[in-house]
C-alpha cells in the first residue's frame, strides 16, 4: 500500500461525495436549462447545490458562482474586477488601475496580474510577507492608492500552510471603504473589493464570508475530497464584476456554459462534509503532523540542518514544510516515491520551477528555497504511515 502525503496538491474523491454524484452521471443527466422533466430534475439539483454551498459559507445561494476550479475562479475575480472598472478609470482620469496582493500568492493569482502588467493595463503592489510567512495587515492597507480596485490575499498558503489574518485585513479595509463613502457623499459601495483565495482553507478553517469581510472568495472541489474540474467564486450581493465567458448566461450571467451538474453536486457535498468534520479532523491531523515533525527532527542525519518554513502556530494543521540545505530534495522525493511514499518539494503548479518562490520570499535564501520538502496529511493518514515515512527518510538520508 502506498502512503500519500501530498493532500495539498489534490485529494482523493470521498466515497460519500461519489455516492451523491452518481445519479447525475447516468440516470439524471439532463441539461438544467431545458424545460422538460430531465432538465427540471437537473435544475433542482443545481439549485440545491447552490443552497448547500451557500449555507456552508453563511452566504446567499445567488452569491455562489460555480466554475471549472480554483484557477478559473481566481481569474474571474481578478479580470472580472479589472474589466468592470477599466472604462470607469477613464472617467476618473486614472492611467492604470491598481491591485494590492502579497508576494506568495498562488500562480493562478500572480500570472493574470503579471499579464495585465505586461500589457501595461494595471499596476500591482506585491506586499512582502514577514520571515514567518505571514503578512502584516497594516502593510496591506498602507499599499492602497486612490486607483486601487482590488485587494487579494490568500487565506492559507498551499506550500507552507501559513494562515493570513484575513479577518483583520477585512476589518481595516472596511474602515477605508467607510471613509471613501463619506468623502463621496453617497451610499454606493466603496472600493477596493476584497478577495481571498481560500482553496486550501475549508477543511481546517471557518470560511464564513461575513466574518471574514470578503467581497469575493475562491474555493476548489478537488482540494477538499470533491471532484476535479469544479470550484466556485463567492460574489457578494451588490458586487459587480464582468464575466469572462459569454454565450448562455448561466450562473447569473457570470459564467456561461452548460453546468457540470455531477461535479457541482459533488462540490457541495464535499464542502458540507468538510464543515461538519473540520474541528475533529483538525485536532487529529495536528497531532500526526507534530509527531512527524518530532520524528524528522530527531534524525541525527539532519541535526542542525533542518529549517522549518513558515510559522508553526498560525499554520494549517496538516502541513509540514521544511528545507534541507545541501540535500537534493527533488532526488529524495523520487526515492521516497520509489519506497511507496508520495510527497512534494513545492506546489504541483510549479512543475517547471527549480525552487519554491514562496520559500524564497521568506528570507531570500536561494539554497533554502531549492531544498524544500512538503508533507501534507489528510483524511486517510494514519500514525503507522507517519512513522514509516519518518523511518524511510532517515534511511535514505
Amino acid at each position: 500500500r502506498r502512503i500519500y502525503l501530498d493532500y495539498a496538491s489534490t485529494t482523493p474523491l470521498d466515497p460519500r461525495v461519489e455516492e451523491a454524484m452518481r445519479p447525475f452521471l447516468r440516470e439524471r443527466f439532463g441539461n438544467p436549462s431545458s424545460i422538460h422533466a430531465e432538465g427540471v430534475a437537473a435544475k433542482k439539483a443545481l439549485d440545491a447545490a447552490h443552497t448547500s454551498a451557500a449555507l456552508s459559507l453563511e452566504a446567499h445561494a445567488e452569491e455562489v458562482v460555480f466554475t471549472s476550479g480554483g484557477t478559473e475562479a481566481n481569474n474571474l475575480a481578478i479580470l472580472g474586477t479589472f474589466f468592470r472598472f477599466n472604462l470607469k478609470s477613464f472617467r476618473l482620469n486614472l492611467k492604470k488601475l491598481h491591485v494590492v496582493t502579497t508576494n506568495i500568492e498562488h500562480s493562478s493569482m500572480l500570472e493574470p496580474l503579471r499579464e495585465l502588467e505586461r500589457l501595461g493595463r494595471a499596476e500591482v503592489t506585491y506586499v512582502p510577507v514577514e520571515s514567518n510567512g505571514i503578512v502584516k495587515p497594516e502593510k496591506i492597507i498602507a499599499a492602497i492608492k486612490p486607483s486601487t480596485v482590488l485587494v487579494s490575499v490568500m487565506y492559507a498558503n498551499n506550500e507552507i500552510g501559513t494562515i493570513q489574518p484575513i479577518r483583520k485585513i477585512g476589518q481595516l479595509l472596511s474602515d477605508v471603504k467607510s471613509q471613501k463613502s463619506k468623502v463621496k457623499g453617497r451610499n454606493e459601495k466603496a472600493y477596493p473589493l476584497f478577495h481571498s483565495d481560500a482553496c486550501q482553507a475549508p477543511l481546517y478553517l471557518r470560511c464564513l464570508v461575513n466574518a471574514l469581510g470578503v467581497d469575493l472568495l475562491t474555493l476548489d472541489g478537488h482540494k477538499m475530497y470533491g471532484p476535479k474540474g469544479v470550484g466556485c467564486l463567492y460574489v457578494r450581493r451588490g458586487t459587480r464584476i464582468t464575466p469572462q465567458l459569454f454565450g448562455g448566461g448561466q450562473e447569473r450571467g457570470l459564467r456561461s456554459t452548460t453546468e457540470n451538474v455531477p461535479g457541482i453536486v459533488g462540490f457541495a457535498e464535499a464542502l458540507r462534509i468538510a464543515v461538519a468534520e473540520r474541528e475533529s479532523e483538525s485536532v487529529r491531523l495536528k497531532k500526526l503532523r507534530d509527531h512527524l515533525y518530532f520524528l524528522i527532527r530527531a534524525n541525527k542525519q539532519i541535526d542542525g540542518m533542518l529549517i522549518t518554513n513558515g510559522d508553526m502556530s498560525e499554520r494549517l494543521p496538516n502541513n509540514l514544510n521544511i528545507s534541507l540545505p545541501g540535500v537534493n530534495t527533488e532526488m529524495l522525493t523520487l526515492q521516497l516515491d520509489a519506497a511507496g511514499i508520495a510527497c512534494s518539494t513545492k506546489s504541483s503548479c510549479l512543475k517547471d520551477e527549480r525552487e519554491s518562490y514562496v520559500v524564497r520570499a521568506l528570507t531570500g535564501d536561494k539554497s533554502r528555497a531549492a531544498s524544500t520538502l512538503r508533507f501534507t496529511l489528510g483524511r486517510y493518514t494514519t500514525k503507522k504511515e507517519i512513522e514509516y515515512a519518518a523511518n524511510t527518510i532517515a534511511r535514505l538520508l
